[in-house]
């Protein structure tokens, strides 16, 4: 008989082995659960155990030897090496053992713990012992350089492997971070290739080039002519270089011109450089400057034609080239995913169309969408109510400028609503990627040259939002206010003015006058030929010069009415080139000065000059820094449509500028809003950077310059009014007689307004008239 205890215990071990059984078969069956290859933990009983210990002992007894030789194998294939081998292996069976799932996520990880022990081997086998035993061998035993060969491709091999691991393991964050190491590598590879190109084709160029020195005429006139230039620098010459033409690099042979217009000034120019040649004392013959012509690869040497001038134009190489601007589309793209989100956060639905990148503004052009909104049901029973769409209303973007701003995280932001021509509301951000505006860049363009070609006062102010220039003709203005902060950028726009103008014009066909209290900004410009006096630094001696230029204003007048002509390009058009008129500019640097001085005077002389000097080719540009109604009056404005507003410190001084607000919110340094008749709203631009090496160039190549001397402009207010009696021409003495038989209490006021002279003139023809008899002293 069996016991009650005995038959427990034996029940027991009966379910404790059932258990284990059924454990094991899960196991190994390939129907068992997923990754669950478990060994049991229980093995029964303590008999079982002590089998199973004896089993493994006999075959290890029994392959003993077997396993003696594999070791040893093991020992000289890898050696050191097994020690990082181990490790990843036995690291492996453990998470394959307690954590299946952990090795399947991160994988990547014990990729990189792969490559790391790749790495440890390679390293080992680049070293070999220093006794007898396995002397050819290294560290990492006979696979180490099996595997990674001679140094120089274990070398290129780790390295690979050191650079791919980073990219298996964080793939996004090393990609971005490889690109961004790629690009200056690639950059400097790409200038490498270019210069390398350039030393390989420079020997060819140079030989052809002499070569065809040899036997062109055109470019051995040419070479002849710099010849003569240089030895008349060391040894004055009586001839004068003038009497002498430069043959254009833009010149380009007979058969690239196809216009008829092109090719009867090309048969032109031609028959006179025979004329040169055969009579080179003729000081008259000058050449004609062909406009640069792009497609044919021709650099822009000048960007006017200069017609019959004897000066010579300065090239654009005196400017720096452009800085490159390339703005990413991707985070141009995120930006407007992000303003549609947060209007709509907001209840705006708004679609971004248009994405305009300039150099320091990125303009989105947003498209009102739809909202829906229940519709009022109708008095007819039949019909029944429902849902109905309606527009977003513009004013509701425009109230949610501030929430763009803090979200955007930029206090500079602007709206424009709406764009002008364009059915978009404008969301005007900075840029991620600002870059300069040249104004090389912005002279050496298509729009630029044909602008100058037509013969006014081309200037170049800049890039608008999306990144295309800005020019405009100041004769078509015809005359120019420039106001904002200090720092705001004035006086660099006033020199990328008066840059533009000495780039296109000669002296004899455009004149400066410059006025520049502060006394630093345009006396850097004194002695270049295009001046008609110094610049005037005296507040005192404007009053003076403005009356001159009247005076100038009035003479212009009186000549176009003998002709018979209505402005200055007809009256240049009608006579000799002898007596062409040329433009007259007025720039003053700051206003504000000058009003403080004498206010009414100089107000009343630039309104009077504003108002008639269109027609004679007198235009203004004006500037200062304090944007009041006492400096920028209502009269002066209302003579001077064109302005530019650079950055104002509120909008009170926004409203004096532009009768409107908007310069407050202007990023400053040469971001500018222009304001003029071709745009009923204000265009914002982004103006040139001229620097001081560009403008020292620019006026050392006038000054260096001699060309034919200049017709005199007198802006002195007492030039020829000190003169004596006998001094008065007759024909001044004659209309004075007249005005004194029909008024014989005549003043010197109204001498002065009919016969358009000075008031000591006045007073000395009133004093004549009183010793004939002709007027009743006062």
């Amino acid at each position: 008989m069996v016991s009650g205890g005995a038959r427990n215990n034996q029940r027991g071990l009966e379910g404790i082995m059932a258990g284990t059984s059924r454990q094991i078969r899960r196991s190994v069956s390939p129907d068992g659960k997923k990754g669950t290859f478990k060994f049991p933990v229980r093995l029964g009983t303590t008999f079982d155990a002590a089998v199973v210990f004896i089993a493994a002992a006999a075959v290890a007894i029994s392959v003993f030897g077997f396993l003696e030789e594999a070791l040893s194998a093991i020992e000289a294939s890898l050696y050191f090496g097994w020690v990082p081998v181990g490790l990843w292996f036995v690291s492996v069976l453990v998470a394959l053992r307690y954590r299946a799932k952990l090795f399947l996520v991160f994988w990547r990880w014990w990729a990189g713990a792969a490559a790391l022990a790749a790495i440890s081997i390679g390293i080992l086998s680049f070293f070999q012992f220093g006794d007898d035993f396995l002397l050819d061998t290294s560290l990492a035993g006979g696979w180490g350089p099996l595997v990674f060969g001679p140094m120089w491709l274990g070398i290129l091999e780790l390295a690979a492997i050191a650079i791919l691991t980073p990219l298996v393991l964080v793939p996004k964050t090393v990609s971005h971070a490889y690109m961004l190491a790629l690009r200056p590598l690639g950059k400097g590879v790409q200038l490498v290739a270019t210069y390398f190109l350039m030393l390989l084709a420079f020997p060819v160029y140079y030989i052809g080039g002499r070569l065809r020195l040899l036997f062109d005429d055109d470019h051995r006139r040419s070479l002849v002519f710099h010849l003569q230039r240089m030895a008349s620098k060391v040894v004055p010459s009586p001839i004068k270089d003038e009497s002498y033409p430069v043959r254009s690099p833009e010149y380009r042979s007979l058969a690239d011109l196809t216009a008829p217009a092109d090719r009867d000034q090309f048969k032109e120019s031609q028959e006179r450089d025979s004329q040169f040649v055969a009579a080179p004392d003729r000081p008259e013959a000058t050449p004609v400057l062909l406009p640069p012509d792009r497609s044919v690869g021709a650099h822009a040497r000048s960007v006017a034609m200069v017609g019959e001038s004897q000066w010579q134009i300065p090239s654009l190489d005196l400017l720096e080239p452009p800085d490159p601007h390339d703005t990413e589309e991707a985070p141009l793209q995120q930006m407007a995913r992000h303003i549609e989100n947060i209007l709509s956060e907001h209840g705006v639905a708004v679609e971004v169309k248009d994405i305009k990148a300039g150099p320091r503004i990125v303009r989105f052009g947003l498209v009102p969408g739809w909202v829906a909104r229940k519709r009022e049901p109708a008095k007819d029973e039949s019909s029944r109510s429902g849902m109905d769409r309606s527009r977003v209303k513009v004013q509701s973007i425009l109230t949610r400028e501030k929430d763009l701003a803090l979200a955007l995280k930029t206090p500079y932001l602007r709206i424009e609503a709406p764009v002008p021509g364009e059915a978009l509301v404008g969301l005007e951000v900075p840029s991620p990627t600002p870059t300069k505006v040249s104004l090389r860049g912005v002279m050496d363009n298509a729009v630029f040259r044909s602008l100058a070609a037509k013969g006014g006062l081309p200037v170049a102010l800049g890039e608008d939002t999306g990144g295309s220039p800005v020019v405009t003709d100041l004769a078509a203005l015809p005359h120019l206010l420039i106001a904002g902060a200090t720092g705001s950028g004035k006086s660099v726009c006033i020199n990328s003015l008066i840059a533009s103008l000495l780039l296109t014009k000669p002296p004899d066909q455009m004149r400066m006058l410059m006025v520049d209290p502060k006394r630093v900004e345009l006396t850097p410009f004194n002695g270049i030929p295009h001046l008609i006096a110094p610049v005037i630094v005296d507040a005192e001696e404007v009053n003076p010069a403005l009356r001159g230029l009247m005076r100038e204003m009035f003479r212009r007048y009186k000549q176009m009415e003998e002709i018979g002509t209505r402005n200055i390009s007809g009256y240049n058009s009608k006579v000799g080139e002898a007596e062409r008129m040329p433009f007259l500019v007025l720039i003053v640097d700051e206003l504000a000065d000058l009003m403080m001085v004498a206010g009414f005077e100089v107000e009343q002389n630039l309104v009077r000059l504003a108002q008639l000097g269109r027609a004679t080719g007198i235009h203004l540009a004006l500037a200062t820094q304090r944007p009041s109604v006492n400096v920028v009056t209502g009269l002066l404005k209302a003579n001077i449509a064109a302005r530019v507003a650079f950055a104002v410190a509120s909008q009170i001084d926004s409203r004096v500028i532009l009768d409107t607000v908007g310069a407050e919110k202007l990023l400053g340094r040469g971001d500018m809003l222009l304001l003029n008749s071709e745009s009923p709203k204000p265009r914002r631009v982004q103006g040139n950077l001229v620097n001081d090496e560009e403008i020292d160039k620019i006026v050392e190549f006038w000054l260096e310059q001699k060309g034919p001397p200049l017709p005199e402009i007198s802006i002195d207010d007492e030039a020829g009014d000190l003169e004596d009696s006998d001094s008065v021409d007759e024909s001044t003495m004659d209309k004075a007689r007249e005005l004194a038989l029909r008024n014989p209490h005549l003043s010197t006021s109204l001498l002065e307004r009919r016969l358009k002279i000075g008031g000591h003139r006045a007073t000395q023809l009133l004093e004549l008239l009183e010793d004939e008899g002709l007027v009743i002293p006062s």
